[in-house]
């Protein structure tokens, strides 16, 4: 399997893609910053979806907007993956090499 293939692959699979070529052993560096940008963007949608249950206030089309903004940036990540730039995705890189910097290899 390519490296592309792998990279799509995480982003479209979201949290369990992300985790299986995260953890890989024979995945590249590049695979496993895309499969932790995946999963911090599925975990970031996951909070902002749960905290916005507990808002006794209704905002009109608030989920909608947020799930239009979660497609985006699948979207933008698998776009990066096919022109095989650089891997890192503005603000969510930061984020998923803070989190997951020992397994992608920082």
């Amino acid at each position: 399997m390519t490296d592309k293939t792998k990279g799509v692959l995480a982003y479209i699979f979201s949290f369990i893609g992300g985790l299986i070529f995260l953890l890989s052993k024979d995945s590249s560096r590049n695979v496993k910053m895309h499969a932790a940008q995946s999963i911090v963007i599925f975990l970031g949608y996951l909070i902002l979806t749960v905290a916005y249950s507990f808002i006794p206030v209704y905002i009109p089309f608030f989920s909608t907007i947020l799930y239009g903004v979660y497609i985006v940036a699948i979207v933008f990540g698998i776009v990066k993956v096919c022109k095989e730039e650089d891997p890192e995705l503005p603000i969510i890189g930061d984020l998923a090499k803070k989190m997951f910097g020992n397994q992608i290899g920082q």
